[in-house]
């Protein structure tokens, strides 16, 4: 079972308000979750921050689509909140992630298990 760590979102996550990341993946961590969604393996853990920074983990997660690569620039508004709410414009979730509108990231969309 693989993991995400949700660092600057760990209360958006516990609070299921967070239901889509974006991640800047090298293309094998990117094409190994989506072989995991086409294997059917589609519940993973959410971690705070990483193992081997002392993280621990917080929950567990379903996917609900195959992870899938985006610009930045064509992220819809409407997933500042499915990202936590804590942007209230693009450009601000940019800073927030030290991107630019150009960069491509991967999109993972899934729903908080409770456990």
């Amino acid at each position: 079972m693989a993991f995400i760590s949700f660092a600057l979102t760990k209360n958006e996550f516990l609070a299921g308000i967070k239901t889509v990341t974006r991640r800047a993946w090298k293309k094998r961590q990117f094409e190994l979750w989506c072989k995991w969604w086409d294997q059917g393996k589609r519940v993973h853990d959410a971690w705070d921050k990483v193992p081997f920074a002392g993280g621990m983990k917080i929950g567990r997660f379903e996917m609900t689509c195959r992870p899938y690569l985006e610009r930045l620039a064509d992220m819809p508004e409407s997933d500042l909140i499915a990202e936590g709410g804590m942007c209230k414009t693009l450009e601000e979730y940019y800073s927030l992630v030290g991107k630019n509108p150009e960069d491509i990231m991967a999109v993972v969309r899934f729903k908080k298990i409770e456990e």
